[in-house]
This record gives C-alpha cells, sequence and structure tokens, in this order.
C-alpha cells in the first residue's frame, strides 16, 4: 500500500545502494507458530557441514573487517582491523563515536559490537556540516550481497535495546535492520530497502517493495507494503532480542516470502508476495540504526547492541543454522 510519506523519503535518499526506507504502519500481520524448532546447540555433523557455509561475526576478535573500506560514505571507521575476515560488505558510521567493542553485554563470548548515534548536531561528521546526509543518520554494518535477485537468503543476529537509549515517542521510531537492493549502474534512482524492521513504540513496524522492470523509475518501487507486528517495547528492552529472518525473493512472481522469528516464535509469516528489484546482483543486509526521515529528529542518543551475526544463501539452510547459539 503506497505510504503518504514516500515522497519526503525520496528527498532524503542519498549515495549509490544507500536508501531512504520511510514506511508507516497501516495493517497488520497475523501470528503463527514458529516452522522450525529452536534448538541452541549444533549436535550434528550435518549441521557443522552447513555452517561452514555461514558468514559469521560476533565481535570476539575485538573488530571487523569489510570488502569495501575505502568508499566515501565510510570515512569513520573505528574498530576496522584489516587482519580480519571481511564478514561485511562496508559500513556507515556517523562518526568516531559509532562502534566500539563491549565487553560488559555480550550475546556469546565475550564481546558484542555498540553501535552509537548521536542526536546533538547529528550533520556534523560527515561532509557538509551544513547537511544531514544518508550516513550522518547510521550507525551500520552492510552485510554481504546474494548471487541473483532469486535467491533465498538467511539473517541472524541478537539485538539488545537499553531502556534508557531505545525512548520512543510521539510516533518515533528507529530502524535496527533492513534489506537493500543492490542498483544497477544504469542511472536507477536510489530505491526504498525491499525489507526494513523498525523499532516503534507499539513493536516493529515491517515494510517490503518490489520492482520487476529491468530499469527502476520509482524510488519506490513498482509497489510495497508495510505492516505492524504488535508488541510491548518494555518487553525487548534491557535484554538480548534474538532475531532469525528468512526472505525468498521474487520481484517477477508471487514466489516470495518473508518469515521473521523473535526469541525462536514465528511473528511473520508472509507468502505468495512479490518482493525485491530486478538487479544484476542479489540483495544484501544492513544491521544497526538507520534514523531515515523523522526519525533523526529527537533529543537524545540512540544505543543498540549486536551479537551472534549469521547471514547465509540457498535453500539447503536451515533456521538452526543461522539462529544466535548459547553461550
Amino acid at each position: 500500500m503506497r505510504n503518504k510519506y514516500f515522497q519526503l523519503a525520496a528527498l532524503a535518499v542519498l549515495l549509490s545502494g544507500c536508501n531512504s526506507n520511510d514506511y508507516t504502519a497501516d495493517t497488520q500481520e497475523s501470528l503463527s507458530t514458529p516452522s522450525y524448532p529452536v534448538n541452541n546447540k549444533t549436535n550434528s555433523n550435518s549441521e557443522v557441514k552447513r555452517l561452514d557455509s555461514v558468514n559469521y561475526e560476533s565481535f570476539e576478535q575485538r573488530g571487523w573487517n569489510a570488502e569495501n573500506t575505502s568508499l566515501s560514505i565510510s570515512t569513520h571507521q573505528p574498530g576496522l582491523n584489516r587482519a580480519l575476515p571481511k564478514n561485511f560488505l562496508f559500513t556507515q558510521f556517523q562518526g568516531p563515536h559509532s562502534f566500539s567493542v563491549e565487553s560488559s553485554i555480550a550475546r556469546f563470548g565475550s564481546f558484542s559490537a555498540k553501535l552509537h548515534w548521536q542526536h546533538d548536531e547529528p550533520q556534523k561528521y560527515n561532509g557538509d556540516p551544513q547537511v544531514l546526509d544518508n550516513t550522518d543518520r547510521k550507525a551500520m554494518f552492510h552485510g554481504h550481497k546474494a548471487s541473483t535477485t532469486l535467491a533465498t537468503v538467511w539473517y541472524g543476529f541478537s539485538a539488545y535495546f537499553p531502556s534508557e537509549q531505545t525512548q520512543l515517542e510521539d510516533g518515533q521510531g528507529a530502524l535496527f535492520f533492513q534489506i537493500h537492493g543492490a542498483r544497477d549502474k544504469n542511472k536507477e534512482p536510489n530505491r526504498i530497502p525491499p525489507l526494513s524492521i523498525n523499532l516503534v513504540e507499539n513493536g516493529f513496524n515491517i515494510g517490503y517493495s518490489w520492482d520487476s522492470k529491468k530499469t527502476s523509475t520509482s524510488s519506490h518501487g513498482e509497489d510495497n507494503e508495510t505492516f505492524d507486528v504488535p508488541a510491548k517495547l518494555a518487553e525487548y528492552q534491557d535484554r538480548w532480542v534474538d532475531f532469525v529472518i528468512k526472505v525468498k525473493t521474487d520481484p517477477f512472481e508471487n514466489n516470495g516470502a518473508i518469515s521473521i522469528w523473535v526469541d525462536g516464535k514465528q511473528m511473520v509469516n508472509r507468502t505468495h508476495i512479490k518482493i525485491g528489484y530486478n538487479d544484476d546482483m542479489g540483495v544484501y543486509p544492513s544491521f544497526g540504526w538507520y534514523l531515515w526521515g523523522k526519525y533523526v529528529n529527537r533529543n537524545q542518543d540512540m544505543i543498540m547492541y549486536l551479537d551472534e551475526v549469521r547471514q547465509a544463501e540457498g535453500e539447503d539452510i536451515s533456521y538452526q543454522d543461522v539462529a544466535p547459539k548459547a553461550n
């Protein structure tokens, strides 16, 4: 369903591959029971073998590395260690404060990533201090691209939302996960993400979009949908929350699907949908804060902790392969 704020989003979209995402809620997703059993221990040779194909980062090396570390949109790179595996594609950090290693709060092992977005003069860190650009809104890791636009992709991660730094009021929200389309170099506009998950006062707001045309002409795609997953925000603060996301992308036919589990409970199960874009390369994930649109207007910082990040592609991947594991 067309969102009335999308025109504002198009004006705010900047930078190749880094799109604004102004979704609001207008439909409600029904809940369902998990399709996959929750098991936090690997206990079979076949499972271990499959896990070899899962890209995994738990920040136990006290830093991170990425394939692209010289992009103009990645000026600030706190924690970069080029000796580590390149578990990410690139990053967008508002400033030198945006990433630090956290030792007192960890989902697994001894460390996690602290992602910090500062509200006071957020535009002063990148480019023109008089202009609030796309990177000024982010403290975000971007993962690797899928091999095709017709792919089954899986993502798992744990997030910790401290109540004092994730206060939402007066319609505020904050995006903490999204999937991007990797637009072709054919003068396509920046487009809203094929999938986004926002933290809002009444739970989680989900948006998805698609475009089957080889050359996109609209930043909103052919069409898009949004819906709410109702929940009490306080129940997801001051503790680790485990997310598993499965997406089957298909911008051409109603063969796509979205499944989202929160703490082992399946909260989204949408099938027979279109999702994604007709690009040469497949989608890629983004983990962390993006204060898009009016969400950037707030009187306090935003902090979250990130751990147990996994990414995989393929029909043979299972829930257990990407689900956060027990400590």
